[in-house]
């Protein structure tokens, strides 16, 4: 059944999110629709899957349709931390367990999807001790083991490792030559699959150009108007004070790792690894969906209590000897997909990024005027100087990490952690923030540490690279790559 939408417009709490989108999809179609943060992406995607309701215009729609989005993990993460009983038991819970997480009429598709993906050996492990690859993964496989009409994938790639993003590829090209339909929602033009048919290029709600793929007029319309937009300018905005006066290290290491070994339950993550970082070095981190990146970056945040069971070092003082959270936090920056999920306070976008004056989630300090004034620049220079007072939670994925982004730079903080940061931004986006960072690692304030799956997202003053490799005996280890 052809899908169609004639003249829609969407508006959601007050807020106009589509206008007079016309769409016509064939059963023979497949889509691709590209768009800045905020453009309504992935409201139109809601909106092919029925889930969200229009305000004027007429649908018809090929359902049933299965989608996966950021929001919707976000929503199922949330779910499990709600019914977390691990307070109650003598026992750490490990939540619903992936198997149950599928239909329960479908365990041959299951096995065999999964084994497809490389995930078969998450399926007896418990969704609150997944990383965020690996729950990407485990959505992708909820929604086609559902086997819809239509499969509607909003940035599927984003937090896959590149082994993960080859085999996602495959399984995504034998879904369709089983004649299964597909719309994508992409920020990377190098994450248009060969089985896409059609384009569409949305902005600020609006659907500017449509027509296939092949259309040279099409192409060159949304290479263009993926551009427009561009920012061009890396100055940084002004600091507001001096930062924090560090120990004396003595020529010891800023950071420092010996041996360290974290469990979750009975999964061993990381292995005896060891590591250091010296004053000035700026580091990229990979590894592997699940290898432990993230756990690592944790335990230097100070969000991770199996730090102070470990030997761990940080500026010049032993983890666990005395130092509180909020010690640690006032040298630090950080932005990550979990800390982004878990971001639930109420706010408005000045001040979510205010808060990061303050290392508090949430604003319970009076900002001083020079604060207020660096934050319009945080915002005016990621283009969102016109949202700031607007409720956080109100924007686009994208336009929530480009805030948080701003959150975690505003103080110009002696270490910046980014995990995965450029994760939900598009390609104008992406591009302006790797040069702030790039920039910020160069004035000599600021130490870098730096996850990312993508080898494009480079940022040129990182020199020092740290993989995580298989271990023996389990888990994961420490690889210093020359």
């Amino acid at each position: 059944m052809k899908i169609e939408l004639d003249n829609i417009s969407v508006v959601v709490r007050k807020q106009a999110w589509l206008h007079d989108v016309s769409l016509a999809i064939s059963p023979d179609e497949n889509w691709a629709f590209v768009g800045s943060n905020g453009s309504g992406k992935s409201v139109l995607g809601r909106i092919l899957c029925g889930e969200l309701p229009v305000t004027s215009g007429r649908c018809r729609l090929n359902l049933p349709a299965a989608l996966v989005s950021f929001e919707r993990l976000g929503e199922v993460l949330q779910f499990e931390r709600e019914h977390d009983d691990s307070d109650f038991l003598d026992r750490v819970d490990h939540g619903t367990p992936v198997r149950d997480f599928f239909a329960a009429d479908a365990p041959g598709d299951v096995e065999t999807l999964a084994e497809a993906l490389g995930c078969q050996g998450l399926l007896e492990r418990g969704l609150r001790f997944l990383s965020t690859g690996e729950m990407r993964k485990v959505m992708i496989l909820q929604a086609m083991v559902q086997k819809p009409r239509l499969l509607v994938l909003d940035e599927p790639f984003d937090g896959l490792d590149s082994q993960s993003r080859h085999a996602l590829r495959i399984l995504i090209g034998r879904w369709i030559e089983q004649g299964g339909q597909l719309v994508l929602m992409v920020n990377r033009f190098s994450n248009l699959l060969p089985q896409v048919t059609h384009l569409g290029y949305l902005h600020d709600g609006t659907l500017l150009v449509q027509g296939g793929r092949e259309d040279d007029y099409v192409q060159n319309a949304i290479q263009r108007l993926n551009h427009f937009d561009a920012h061009q300018t890396l100055q940084l905005p002004d600091c507001d004070a001096p930062l924090p006066t560090l120990p004396d290290l003595h020529g010891q290491p800023l950071i420092a790792m010996n041996n360290v070994t974290v469990r979750y339950a009975e999964a061993l993550v990381l292995n005896r690894l060891c590591w250091q970082v010296q004053p000035g070095e700026h580091w990229k981190i990979s590894g592997p969906n699940g290898s432990g990146k993230s756990t690592l970056l944790s335990l230097i945040s100070g969000d991770n209590p199996q730090a102070y069971a470990n030997e761990i070092m940080l500026f010049g003082r032993a983890k666990g000897s005395g130092e509180s959270v909020w010690e640690i936090k006032r040298h630090l920056g950080q932005v990550s997909a979990l800390f982004h999920q878990e971001y639930r306070v109420r706010g408005t976008v000045l001040t979510t990024v205010l808060s990061g004056f303050y290392d508090s989630v949430g604003l319970y300090q009076t900002p001083t005027r020079r604060q207020q004034q660096i934050t319009r620049q945080w915002l005016e220079l990621l283009g969102l100087e016109g949202k700031a007072n607007l409720p956080f939670h109100r924007l686009s994925y994208g336009e929530q990490r480009l805030v948080l982004l701003a959150r975690a730079m505003v103080k110009q903080p002696r270490v910046l952690i980014l995990d995965e940061p450029c994760q939900g931004l598009d390609e104008v986006h992406r591009h302006l923030v790797l040069g702030l960072i790039d920039y910020l690692g160069r004035q000599g304030r600021t130490q870098l540490l730096y996850v990312t799956h993508h080898d494009e997202d480079r940022i040129p003053c990182i020199q020092r690279h740290l993989r995580l490799v298989p271990a023996c005996g389990g888990g994961f280890m420490a690889e210093v790559v020359s």
